[in-house]
């Protein structure tokens, strides 16, 4: 079990399921523009993966291809063809899953950089130190003054791995890496793999139960290449999957179309779904526990993959991709011959609800403003009461998502800093504390002067956090600013705006919420210092009056984990995941970890089991330590 703003979350009785489910029954879809959205058809909250579908009769049709998929598809005519081959590592513990060249040799290429960040116009650090530890490693380097956050580069070579989807526009984006146990495989003398072993163990897993790891490194909302191996993963007995997905930065080869609008990244990550589950035969692993993970843009990519399974609004996307299975019918209509549903989800800090992220970052920022709280040191008029405005908004919008708590209490924002969401938000503050401070790891007094103004020193020896203002200040996260204002549908468009709109436009505004404010508000503003009238215009244009408003809407909606699990937008999950687990850093800068709070609180809302948990002193990354678990010892609890 896990928790929720340090209450712990209960498995909702099997009485409350069904009622959950005849109401989900009756829920249906609104229409969308340009997408054909059908119906949701209701189904359990976790369906077996169908029985074996012979590939082949699926192959010839599959309309949308640039590759032949009765060979890159079907991985075991693929193999069959000398076009994939398992490579055994260097230390022989793992088989890699590679495309191979006439000789048999696999393709090999230089590592892609991971981006962590938030945004292609910003630093992690602004110039200034992070709060919290920076990754390292041997084979790390740390890029300064790269845009899009926090980069780290790999000086290691990555093997091309196979095919996930036939209509091929970014190669290095539509494949995948496979990694598996050595226990897994029947080799001849040569360690060439011959068949899949079923009877070896490995730390208590098999080739036919091991869960299977499926990363993306959607980080800044760019797209997605697979990586070397994380041997961590094999050392478990799990095996490990690196996915590519076409996102915001993918274009076509004379660079006149973007080939990664939204929800593009979620047609690639299924379509890799989908390949693990045609090809069960040559790939090690249970397909009934696929594991998403991913950090920052990523998070929000996995959080949707976990609450997205098998919703019929994906299939036109999937088609144009070329998934495997995925027909159009003559009334228009898609089907899918495999399920594209996911076991559970890891995310990391996600920077998701993009449509209302400026809104919850403003609420977390904007009673700082004269206290460090601005971006690159600098704030207009304009600037300070569209922010103020923002968290004004958030307010309204906290409050029409209806969260509850395991115990049904409303979780509400009353005011700026009051409400029982508010009193939530700060016991998850107090609660990565106190992991820390059990784990001996820091010392409080010494840590923070005047700590009193923020923090409450109980008589069991834990810690509550008082006030959210005092607790930036206190911390130093005031001073650390990552977004301007707007910062993820920025006013110039320099941000996640590439990631929506037509293929054949470059970037457009998608925020409907800050839209609003600017076209309700536009007499008071106009009159303000860094008024740009140009920019505002622009902004109501795209988001509320122009001809392409309901498509882009239908975009971000479809990459809204929130909403869909709560069932707004004209959208319902239909077969979400049966674990959720969340981790935020306190101290990122990049977005509000109130953010992830709500996907999960929504989970939970759903039946579904959840872990949630910030972790004290962490930046916006992964790197959440021992003191609320780990993640893999998250996929051993589920999974066993």
């Amino acid at each position: 079990m896990g928790a929720i703003g340090g209450i712990k979350v209960k498995r909702i009785s099997s009485l409350l399921v069904c009622i959950l489910l005849i109401i989900m029954l009756f829920s249906c879809s609104a229409e969308k523009d340009d997408i054909n959205v059908r119906e949701n058809e209701s189904t359990s909250a976790y369906l077996e993966t169908e029985s074996v579908i012979d590939i082949s009769s699926l192959t010839s049709k599959v309309v949308n291809k640039t590759i032949d998929p009765e060979i890159y598809l079907n991985y075991k005519k693929g193999i069959e063809e000398k076009v994939y081959k398992w490579i055994k590592s260097d230390d022989g513990k793992y088989y890699t899953f590679v495309y191979i060249d006439e000789s048999g040799n696999p393709v090999k290429s230089q590592e892609a950089s991971i981006n962590v960040g938030a945004n292609n116009a910003e630093r992690i650090d602004n110039k200034k130190s992070p709060i919290g530890e920076i990754p390292k490693g041997d084979n790390v380097k740390m890029s300064e003054g790269i845009p899009g956050g926090l980069m780290m580069m790999k000086n290691t070579e990555v093997m091309r791995g196979v095919y996930i989807n036939a209509n091929i526009t970014n190669l290095e984006n539509q494949t995948m890496l496979i990694y598996a146990p050595s226990e897994y495989f029947n080799t001849d003398e040569n360690g060439n793999v011959e068949s899949i072993n079923y009877d070896n163990v490995k730390n208590g897993y098999t080739a036919k139960t091991a869960p299977i790891i499926f990363l993306n490194e959607c980080g800044g909302w760019r797209s997605s290449s697979p990586r070397s191996c994380e041997t961590s993963y094999i050392d478990e007995g799990f095996v490990y999957v690196t996915c590519g997905a076409r996102s915001r930065d993918a274009m076509s080869s004379d660079g006149s179309i973007h080939t990664g609008k939204a929800p593009m990244q979620m047609a690639d990550l299924k379509s890799g779904v989908v390949e693990l589950r045609a090809n069960d035969e040559v790939i090690p692993g249970d397909k009934n526990k696929i594991i998403s993970i991913g950090t920052s843009g990523g998070g929000q990519m996995s959080s949707i993959l976990g609450a997205s399974g098998d919703m019929k609004e994906y299939y036109p996307y999937m088609y144009e991709a070329g998934t495997l299975g995925v027909t159009k019918n003559a009334d228009g209509t898609y089907e899918s011959a495999y399920k594209d549903n996911i076991f559970a989800a890891q995310n990391y800090c996600p920077i998701a609800d993009i449509e209302n992220a400026d809104l919850a970052y403003a609420w977390w920022w904007v009673d700082l403003v004269d206290d460090g709280g601005i971006y690159n040191d600098s704030i207009t008029l304009f600037e300070k009461r569209l922010q103020e405005l923002e968290a004004e908004e958030y307010i309204k919008y906290l409050n029409s998502l209806n969260l509850k708590d395991e115990n049904g209490t409303s979780l509400t924002l009353t005011g700026l800093r009051s409400g029982t969401y508010y009193d939530e938000i700060l016991r998850n503050i107090s609660d990565a504390l106190n992991a820390l401070v059990l784990a001996g790891e820091i010392n409080v007094e010494d840590t923070y002067e005047d700590y009193n103004s923020w923090l409450t020193k109980n008589k069991d020896g834990e810690y509550s956090v008082t006030d959210l203002r005092g607790f930036m200040i206190g911390t130093g996260l005031a001073k650390n600013r990552n977004k301007a204002i707007p910062g993820f549908d920025s006013k110039d468009k320099s941000a996640e705006n590439n990631a929506f709109g037509r293929a054949e436009v470059d970037t457009v505004h998608f925020s409907k919420s800050v839209a609003a404010i600017l076209k309700n508000n536009y007499e008071e503003l106009s009159k303000l210092e860094g008024f740009d009238k140009e920019q505002v215009d622009a902004y109501i244009e795209d988001t509320l009056d122009g001809v392409d408003a309901s498509f882009i809407s239908n975009q971000t909606a479809l990459l809204n984990a929130t909403h869909i699990l709560l069932g707004t937008d004209g959208l319902n999950a239909v077969n979400p995941v049966k674990y959720y687990r969340n981790r935020s850093g306190t101290a990122d800068q990049h977005t509000s970890f109130g953010i992830g709070f709500n996907i999960l609180t929504a989970a939970a809302m759903r039946g579904i089991n959840v872990d949630y948990s910030l972790v004290w002193n962490m930046t916006h990354g992964n790197n959440e330590g021992t003191s609320t678990g780990t993640f893999i010892d998250w996929v051993n609890r589920i999974s066993k």
